[in-house]
């Protein structure tokens, strides 16, 4: 009985969340706040990871990750990262330029990362290194 208390609380816990996080994003894309945006990517992957993405990023890359992989163990999980880092880089935000390239270079490090170490070769991760590294080229970086 125990047991399922606790099942049925943790099933309206995520609900809880998934209706909280479905109301800011609607209200972010209704009101076009990409800052809210940025803020709300932070929020979540500190919440759900347990990762402060503003102190990891900043880290040299091996450092980096070393902490990305206390919490995420799987090749998708890396590259969903990688891949909200390069939306974070990108997004034409009102954020340090810095920040901003950070977040690519860290995108692009990881997208390598699974390249050289995944046992399957993905030409969309190539499209993804590539389109990267002309949006840092771009940017002077």
């Amino acid at each position: 009985m125990a047991s399922r208390d606790y099942l049925i609380r943790q099933i309206e816990e995520m609900g809880l969340f998934l209706a909280i996080l479905l109301r800011r994003i609607l209200k972010m894309k209704e009101e076009n706040q990409l800052e809210q945006m940025e803020t709300a990517v932070r929020e979540e992957l500190l919440q759900e990871l347990k990762l402060d993405i503003d102190q990891v990023i900043v880290l040299e890359n091996e450092d980096f990750l070393n902490a990305i992989k206390e919490h995420l163990t799987t090749e998708d999980q890396l590259e969903r990262l990688a891949d909200i880092l390069m939306v974070l880089g990108k997004e034409n935000m009102k954020s340090y330029l810095l920040t901003k390239a950070n977040y690519l270079q860290k995108s692009m490090f990881l997208f390598v990362y699974l390249q050289e170490n995944s046992s399957v070769f993905s030409y969309e991760r190539r499209e993804k290194i590539m389109e990267i590294q002309e949006a840092l080229r771009l940017k002077g970086l």
